[in-house]
């Protein structure tokens, strides 16, 4: 099978920029702050966040600094959900940060969910990874947390469910649940799907 680079490039574009436009809502930043403090126009930054362009190195380092993260831990995520089992044995990937625990499931064709890094403060945010085989779904009856989490699909199609409305997200689609708010992750399709989810405070 012949290596597809133009869509490797795409997808981890895609990610990179779904991870950033997730991270500066998150943080209450405008695209205009955040690319001053890069030095890029405000338009490379918006076609940065939609996955058009990519930002070169330094500018990536200095957007991701803002938001308290290392260039080396904010690419180590991405990496994880592009390629997760080769970075699961990478010895590189264990020097970057602590290395990450399982929280529910072991078996790859049940629903697994990682804590990715980590952390020894309640106000610290959590990182989590979540992995949905075709047809399955965490969490029944609904899920309630007490504060507020992002969840963004990484790959394949997602369904957030809350009681009011089911919400779809597709690969890059992000969706910000309140605190408190019942909800489950479904996946409906016949691909596997998996999301990247932040919880504002540690909840575990």
């Amino acid at each position: 099978m012949d290596f597809d680079e133009s869509r490797s490039y795409r997808e981890r574009a895609q990610l990179i920029g779904a991870n950033l436009r997730a991270l500066r809502r998150k943080a209450g930043k405008t695209l205009a702050e955040v690319a001053h403090v890069a030095g890029v126009s405000v338009s490379h930054l918006a076609n940065a966040e939609h996955g058009r362009r990519m930002l070169g190195g330094e500018h990536l380092r200095r957007v991701v600094s803002l938001y308290g993260y290392s260039l080396g831990v904010f690419l180590s995520y991405i990496e994880r959900l592009l390629q997760p089992e080769r970075i699961e044995s990478s010895t590189e990937y264990r020097a970057i940060e602590p290395t990450p625990i399982p929280l529910i499931g072991q078996d790859p064709r049940e629903p697994q969910l990682v804590l990715l890094a980590p952390i020894f403060s309640a106000d610290d945010p959590e990182h989590l990874l979540l992995h949905l085989p075709a047809g399955t779904e965490l969490w029944q009856p609904h899920l309630s947390l007490p504060v507020r989490c992002t969840v963004v699909c990484a790959r394949g199609a997602l369904l957030v469910e809350t009681p009011q409305r089911e919400h779809l997200l597709c690969e890059s689609g992000f969706l910000v649940i309140p605190p408190k708010l019942p909800h489950r992750f479904r996946n409906h399709t016949s691909t596997a799907s998996s999301a990247y989810i932040w919880v504002e405070r540690a909840w575990l």
